[in-house]
């Protein structure tokens, strides 16, 4: 196998480096470009986004925590995607979770393609969602030599 070629998007590194709302709405927050030169491949995409959780309202008939589905589009087509619910703490303070996944895709056609983040928060009746970092994604290309 051979590393062909590699690009990212960094909204951060750090933790607490960004303070970006999210809403119930996708919304992209962050791009990056790729060129593909051989329709047989691997590409491989890595995703890692933290992200706070505030407001958020206890109550016994709405067990529900504030969800983070994370959407990773190429050329506008998702090709990954995760959701994760918030950990209640019972606390006042906020919650800071991080979420990181993979999506791996098999002979993606030759060209330059354009790969895309998306956040939204599927339950924000239950609590805020604001992504605090660290936000990046990173994607190489991946052949058989």
């Amino acid at each position: 196998m051979a590393l062909i070629n590699y690009n990212r998007s960094i909204l951060t590194n750090l933790r607490n480096g960004v303070s970006i709302p999210v809403t119930s709405t996708p919304r992209r927050i962050m791009e990056f470009g790729l060129f593909i030169d051989n329709p047989v491949n691997f590409v491989e995409l890595l995703t890692t986004v933290g992200w706070d959780v505030t407001n958020v309202e206890l109550r016994s008939n709405q067990p529900n925590q504030p969800t983070l589905q994370i959407e990773v589009r190429m050329d506008g087509t998702t090709v990954g995607s995760t959701t994760q619910e918030s950990i209640s703490n019972n606390e006042d303070e906020p919650l800071e979770m991080t979420t990181k996944f993979q999506t791996v895709l098999t002979n993606v056609s030759a060209g330059h393609h354009v790969f895309q983040v998306f956040v939204s928060n599927t339950q924000p009746e239950q609590g805020d969602i604001t992504i605090s970092g660290p936000a990046n994604v990173s994607g190489k290309l991946i052949r058989n030599s």
